[in-house]
């Protein structure tokens, strides 16, 4: 039968588009992210090496792109032809939206809707082909594949850390190879402006450099700064060859120019657009700074002049305007800002932030542009015509798709780039939180909440990457991959294969690709799992491996010394008893004998290891991924990491600890994480009841001054409960003012 015929008979009986072909059972594809319909048949095509084709049917752009991955990845080549092409071409019509097939059999058809389309057909023949005793082949297949979701994103902060023109590239070029089509790019902020405005020189003259940057976490104390200047700025010339740069790669760019927040570095620039008028340096530490834009007539024509130039610079239809983070301090003090608020009948400053975001979308509107920001501007109530981007979970994106605008999920939960992905304490240092590889992977941006209709309203969703600890290419692309293909295939598939299979095709055929790519992606995911559990008198400890047939060399060391060592199974457990003597340390390592891998942790055996846990007070699933963690033995690391912490955002958390059997306890520490400018406060209370007959009843409380808290117990006990008692809201004046506290503990050790 006629090759073409039956691409046209397939394309037919796919009609629905989700029904007869779905319901087939699935082969394995090589291609990243997975297509739509794989379906291997007997044989493999075998390719010279220089392939045909029509040059003339192919847009110049596509064509020189295939011809430098097919020479990279494959040193093959492409030769024109008048004749009969080796690689043929179809156009269709009335299929979805970017749709394509790639017919394998004597040659290759492929059938597209556009020229993107056909961009993304041929970045997957590129994945197709293979190699064996240098001999090049495809197996003979048939592939159908058009995308979910329509934002498919990631973003890249250049405000905290520079990166040249040619960095910028390679980042966007990757996205074009995994079908990423959004660029956000954090152009402004306190830290640093990034962008070339000809109406304002002194924005990149003085603006875009700092004179110190802090170094380590900045939340370690006392602080240490580099007194190096740092900065650098993309003017408007190699603003016009980035974008079109992407543009050829099909990627639209999305800027974002911080308002009314983050505007520091604009506001060290031109003071006289602040409230105050005082004149600051661009800061060099990280964090939230309450100095904004005043509302004063002046300063939205300072802005809309501004806006006047990025407009003509990216032709995309969306302006990222921020909205986040924006601190009422100067407002409230400010007689410009509350003279607004009167002469326009607002009730406080959070509508005078909804009256300054109407402002600019109006302006933008008369540019043909559309707004969007985080989810902070549907606070005192959202613009008609903004989009929303949610960032603080879901809800904020919950609530705007049920008032009809459109929204881009980007919870911090399972799209910031910037936490860190394994628990290996040899991670580089990275801001806090821990999004591995298989929870992006699992990510769905369409909340259960949302019925058909409302669903509609949801782009799609992006990574962002914050640079403040990504200070180079190296690290960005180490944050950034995997994990940004695990991304991809949360958007592009409409039935993604299961994460065991995702994986096998990522390290065995596209860490390859990365690698020939110069990519310094993390090989973080090949590490093994270590689960822990309670168990009675102490811990259970698991050691899960990618393959089951793996087995781990095992060292328990204690004061520096080997004590044991023994070869253990992937999932075979291992347990490690409570003391009852003094606290005692126990380290295990792990050495994988199939490819020497290690993994390690860090054992505090104590009174209460593997003491059961009963929470009331239900933890944020956001930080909850274990809820043996209270007495895993484990500390938690400062700077933070999101794994080995459990998080509430409750003003009131009550849980309940219950050991093996009862014993007597000298003394209780309670260990609580103090992190301002990531929302998470010290509590003010904690109280701790004993169960006397059928009641509980106080035996200790202290207020909270410090992360470790110590009472003295000095009895026998078996069961407890705690009370923690926190702010209702975080007080004027500190990062996360007027929201909830996040209350994060980790070891309660039983002396």
């Amino acid at each position: 039968m006629n090759l073409h015929f039956v691409s046209v008979i397939l394309i037919i009986l796919f009609g629905t588009f989700n029904q007869i072909l779905f319901a087939q059972a699935k082969d394995v594809s090589p291609i990243l992210p997975s297509p739509v319909v794989y379906k291997r048949v007997k044989g493999n095509l075998y390719l010279p090496k220089k392939l045909s084709l029509n040059k003339s049917e192919y847009p110049e752009n596509i064509r020189s792109q295939f011809d430098v991955l097919l020479e990279k990845f494959h040193k093959l080549n492409t030769v024109d032809t008048t004749g009969k092409a080796f690689i043929r071409l179809r156009k269709l019509k009335n299929v979805p939206k970017d749709f394509y097939s790639i017919a394998v059999n004597d040659y290759l058809l492929i059938s597209y809707s556009n020229e993107k389309s056909l961009f993304y057909a041929l970045e997957s023949l590129i994945q197709l082909i293979q190699t064996e005793d240098d001999i090049k082949y495809i197996p003979k297949a048939f592939i159908q594949d058009y995308p979910k979701f329509e934002w498919r994103g990631l973003h890249l902060d250049v405000s905290r850390h520079f990166f040249t023109v040619d960095e910028i590239k390679k980042y966007l070029d990757l996205m074009a190879f995994y079908k990423l089509n959004t660029f956000h790019w954090h152009l402004t902020d306190d830290q640093g402006w990034r962008i070339e405005i000809k109406a304002f020189p002194k924005l990149t003259s003085i603006g875009a450099y700092r004179d110190s940057t802090v170094s380590r976490h900045f939340t370690s104390q006392p602080r240490e700064y580099n007194k190096e200047k740092y900065g650098g700025f993309y003017t408007q010339d190699e603003i016009k060859e980035i974008v079109s740069h992407a543009k050829q790669r099909y990627i639209s760019i999305v800027p974002e120019i911080e308002m009314p927040g983050h505007s520091r570095a604009a506001l060290a620039a031109y003071p006289e657009f602040s409230c105050n008028n005082i004149q600051k340096p661009v800061p060099g530490l990280w964090g939230v700074y309450d100095d904004i834009y005043c509302t004063k007539e002046e300063s939205f024509q300072f802005i809309e002049s501004i806006l006047e130039e990025v407009v003509n610079l990216f032709p995309g239809e969306y302006i990222h305007i921020g909205g986040d983070e924006a601190p009422k301090t100067r407002w409230k003090h400010c007689e410009n800002c509350q003279n607004r608020i009167k002469e326009n009948n607002l009730k406080n400053e959070e509508a005078l932030q909804s009256f300054f975001i109407n402002r600019i979308d109006r302006f933008l509107s008369k540019k043909n542009k559309k707004i969007i920001g985080w989810d902070e501007i549907l606070e005192g109530g959202l613009s008609p015509n903004a989009a929303v981007m949610s960032w603080r979970g879901m809800k904020g994106g919950i609530d705007a798709a049920k008032k009809s605008h459109y929204v881009v999920m980007t919870p911090g939960s399972h799209c910031y780039f910037d936490h860190y992905q394994s628990k290996s304490k040899d991670e580089p240092l990275a801001i806090g939180g821990y999004t591995p590889l298989e929870k992006v992977y699992d990510f769905n941006p369409i909340p259960s909440e949302l019925n058909t209709n409302e669903s509609s309203f949801i782009l799609g969703a992006q990574a962002n990457l914050w640079t403040e600890y990504i200070p180079n290419l190296k690290q960005l692309e180490y944050m950034a991959y995997p994990r940004a293909i695990a991304l991809s295939q949360s958007l592009w598939c409409h039935d993604r294969p299961s994460y065991n299979s995702f994986f096998k095709t990522l390290t065995e055929t596209h860490f390859l690709f990365l690698d020939l790519l110069n990519v310094n992606y993390s090989r973080s995911s090949l590490k093994p799992n270590i689960d822990i559990a309670s168990i009675k008198n102490g811990i259970s400890i698991k050691v899960n491996a990618h393959d089951s047939l793996d087995s781990y060399k095992t060292q328990i060391i204690e004061n520096d010394t080997i004590v044991e060592v023994f070869d253990l199974k992937s999932g075979q457990p291992l347990s490690i008893k409570s003391t009852e003597k003094n606290m005692t340390m126990t380290d295990l390592k792990f050495t994988s004998t199939k490819n020497n891998i290690s993994s390690g942790i860090r054992i505090m055996r104590h009174l209460g290891l593997g003491a059961t846990t009963n929470y009331i007070t239900e933890p944020n699933p956001q930080y909850n991924y274990n809820k043996s963690l209270l007495t895993d033995g484990q500390y938690g690391a400062r700077p933070w990491r999101g794994h080995e912490w459990i998080g509430f955002d409750s003003s009131e958390i009550v849980f309940e600890i219950e050991l093996a059997t009862k014993k007597k306890v000298k003394n209780i520490n309670i260990n609580f994480l103090k992190s301002n400018g990531s929302w998470i406060y010290l509590p003010n209370k904690v109280l701790i009841y004993k169960k006397r007959t059928k009641r509980w009843r106080l035996c200790k409380s202290r207020k909270v001054k410090n992360e470790k808290t110590k009472f003295k117990i000095n009895r026998r006990i078996r069961k407890l409960r705690f009370v923690i008692r926190t702010h209702e809201q975080i007080p004027t004046g500190l990062p996360g003012a007027g929201h909830t506290p996040w209350t994060f503990i980790d070891e309660i050790e039983f002396q």
